[in-house]
């Protein structure tokens, strides 16, 4: 699903990924090979022999290990990696970008350079060096299988890093490098027998960073043999918690074109109010008129003493106490006394419909985070939590998840009493905190007046809130894209084209708004899909199993205005909605051959630059995507919706700030600073020699600088060094410089 070194993180998308592993084995010495020479013996030697190899096979093959082969007396008790803090400054299970946060992150106040040791005895299974995600990151295997993750290193120990630089200087200085030591080989075959670099409980392995993205921090987890991240809370690593989580906010979310939540088809958030001033841990959301069906998300974070951080809680429950009393009438939260819960221990019954608990991740279930967590109106920021059930990938930390009313479906229209609902969330060290809210029916009738879809041509089809089968076109108008949902008020641009046996329904449709074609169609995850517009300029590819579930899709194709500085209309591509929920990369071809003309040169020759670009309107930023042009057809593997343009990056990098340093290995360094805005620096062109010397150039894009540096070479004060440096971006645009330093 992902590369081994990845382009995101601070989380775990490091994955085992045997085929991209480095074969190392030419820079390592070789055992010394001892050949038999049997032409000189009798038919006897040759008996005999043959009768010892047998009984050598024999005796190996019973006594072998098996496929899971580790030592199963060995009960570890972990250690903390580190001895400069004991404080957290990410949980297991937080969101991240497009994932789960798979491990730790420990507090390192800001600095670089601590110590870190190993947390248990073992071998180290695994080298990486990456621009982004992990960067610098070690892997120790433990001998019941375990692994234990270290990332975002500054460097690793004297002999890890004289090991780790002599294969990189063999490869030709490369930077990125991913050396597999026995990691592949203990998730398939138990632990190896004897590990070129094994390691001691407590031993110094590497020294904290940040290396990979974020600020200084250490990022430490725990992997089983079958490569699943685990929570190393429950593995002996501790902190101080006395704070229970805090229950900020819900969020009601209308799951149909027919639902309202207080008359509006918005997600409606309502901010806890606290029981009283000193009870900060037991809120409630008061009364909610809803109609249709509708879900729950929660805004929620853990905190823990002596730190401001925001964590993720650990497990949750929803518990559906039925319609309300209607001798209280002044009823506004559940009882939350523990007598109320038919089991105490577990908080479980029949009326509890969503728990869950974050115990273990697999690195496959990224992509069910834009399912789990949602986003207020009008924000990019997924933070709330679903807590009812959806269609999509299954997510492993819900232990239970049912529908009911309230919570995926409809309330009962019938009756005109409001349930009521119980919300207990937990963190890992049990300190716990309860919200409570009602939901009842909205008796008013909502209607969809006629002159709101002439409102509705004035809203663009990006701002709509796109749901998986229906849209939002503001607070009072939503259209289903669904034509099998016949209760649901109808798209009027949707038109049923193809029915496919034991699937959705496929639909597709043509939205015209200002003179611009919208192509509005419904995908569906098991088939491969293939789209094109009307007018043919855009054709669309996705493999079978892009999508993590049904979707509705829109694509339109419109110009910048008003025209750059050359007179000429810049095209714009559009895929909505904003983001997608996508699983692998879709193939776009788009038309542009009718815009080339605007974009050549005096001599008539296109740009060499000329490419696809995500484009964002609201800084006016450019940034490349991987794309070619054949003729008039520019071709490009995109990995998310936006808006996207046909431009000429021909702005070279900068270089600057080039200074001559002491390094973290005790050698002497090359730094310099750059800046890259639209293409992104090409590492493996990128270029710098001192004397005319290659060395390894490390990158750090959070800090936009890059640092060359050769092992065991130390420049002595009043030494001139020649530097040359060359700089590629993306677009091949390049920047060439020598200068002279003295040593001073």
């Amino acid at each position: 699903m992902v590369s081994p070194l990845p382009s995101s993180m601070c989380t775990s998308r490091l994955r085992h990924n045997p085929s991209t592993m480095l074969d190392h084995s030419h820079s390592v010495p070789k055992p010394t090979i001892y050949k038999l020479s049997f032409y000189k013996h009798s038919p006897l030697t040759f008996a005999l022999f043959g009768l010892l190899c047998l009984v050598i096979t024999t005796t190996a093959l019973f006594s072998m290990p098996t496929q899971a082969a580790k030592d199963t007396t060995f009960v570890p008790d972990y250690r903390w990696p580190v001895d400069v803090s004991r404080h957290l400054s990410g949980t297991f299970g937080e969101t991240r970008s497009a994932h789960f946060h798979s491990g730790l992150d420990i507090k390192t106040w800001g600095r670089e350079g601590y110590p870190v040791f190993a947390t248990e005895k073992g071998y180290i299974s695994r080298m990486a060096i990456s621009a982004r995600g992990y960067g610098k990151v070690l892997y120790v295997t433990h001998p019941n299988g375990y692994t234990s993750v270290y990332a975002h290193l500054q460097r690793f120990s004297p002999e890890l890093q004289a090991y780790i630089d002599s294969i990189r200087v063999a490869q030709g200085y490369r930077f990125e490098i991913d050396i597999d030591l026995g990691y592949a080989a203990n998730t398939h075959q138990g632990s190896r027998s004897n590990p070129r670099f094994p390691i001691q409980r407590g031993q110094r392995i590497a020294y904290t960073g940040s290396t990979g993205i974020g600020p200084p921090h250490l990022h430490f987890e725990l992997r089983n043999p079958q490569e699943r991240a685990l929570n190393a809370l429950e593995f002996g690593i501790q902190v101080k918690d006395r704070v229970p989580p805090t229950i900020r906010s819900l969020m009601v979310v209308p799951l149909a074109a027919n639902s309202r939540v207080h008359g509006q088809t918005q997600r409606n958030v309502f901010q806890a109010i606290a029981k009283g001033e000193t009870d900060n841990a037991s809120v409630n959301f008061g009364r909610i008129a809803v109609q249709g069906p509708i879900g729950v998300a929660f805004d929620i974070f853990d905190g823990a003493d002596e730190v401001n951080n925001k964590y993720a809680f650990y497990q949750a429950w929803l518990i559906d106490h039925g319609p309300e009393n209607n001798d209280e009438t002044h009823a506004t939260s559940p009882d939350t006394s523990p007598d109320n819960l038919p089991d105490t221990s577990t908080k479980t019954s029949p009326d509890t419909l969503v728990h869950q608990r974050i115990d273990a991740l697999d690195f496959d279930d990224g992509g069910a985070m834009f399912f789990d967590r949602l986003a207020a109106p009008n924000s990019k920021r997924r933070s709330f939590q679903a807590f009812f059930p959806q269609d999509g990938p299954i997510i492993p930390f819900y232990k239970i998840m049912k529908a009911g009313p309230g919570v995926g479906l409809a309330l009962d229209a019938s009756t005109s009493s409001a349930r009521r609902y119980e919300l207990i969330v937990q963190d890992y060290a049990g300190n716990e905190s309860r919200a409570s809210y009602l939901l009842e029916v909205d008796a008013e009738h909502h209607a969809q007046d006629e002159t709101v879809h002439d409102y509705a041509t004035k809203i663009h089809p990006s701002d709509w809130t796109w749901k998986t089968n229906w849209v939002a076109v503001n607070d009072s108008l939503s259209w289903s894209l669904d034509p099998s949902h016949t209760e649901w008020p109808q798209a009027p641009f949707i038109q049923a084209n193809d029915h496919r046996s034991n699937q959705v329904q496929s639909s597709k449709g043509h939205w015209f708004q200002d003179g611009v074609l919208h192509t509005i169609t419904r995908l569906l995850p098991d088939s491969n899909q293939r789209i094109k517009t009307e007018d043919r300029r855009i054709h669309w590819f996705a493999q079978e199993g892009s999508f993590p579930d049904t979707l509705s899709l829109g694509m339109f194709h419109d110009q910048i205005q008003p025209p750059d500085s050359a007179g000429h209309p810049i095209p714009l591509l559009g895929i909505l909605p904003f983001p997608l929920p996508q699983q692998k990369s879709i193939t776009v071809e788009w038309f542009v051959g009718d815009y080339l003309k605007g974009y050549k040169n005096k001599d008539g020759q296109l740009p060499s630059q000329l490419g696809l670009f995500r484009f964002n309107p609201e800084d006016q930023s450019y940034s490349r995507v991987a794309s070619t042009l054949h003729g008039g057809m520019i071709r490009a593997h995109i990995s998310g919706s936006g808006l996207f343009t046909l431009w000429a990056d021909s702005l070279p990098p900068r270089a600057f700030n080039v200074a001559i340093q002491p390094t973290v290995f005790g050698t002497t360094g090359v730094s310099l600073r750059f800046e890259e805005e639209h293409s992104g620096i090409e590492t493996s062109q990128t270029t710098i020699l001192v004397n005319g010397q290659r060395g390894i150039i490390e990158f750090d894009y959070e800090d936009d600088s890059m640092l060359y540096y050769r092992p065991n070479w130390t420049a002595n004060k009043g030494d001139t060094l020649e530097i040359e440096y060359q700089l590629v971006d993306g677009s091949g645009n390049r920047i060439q410089e020598r200068i002279t330093r003295v040593l001073r």
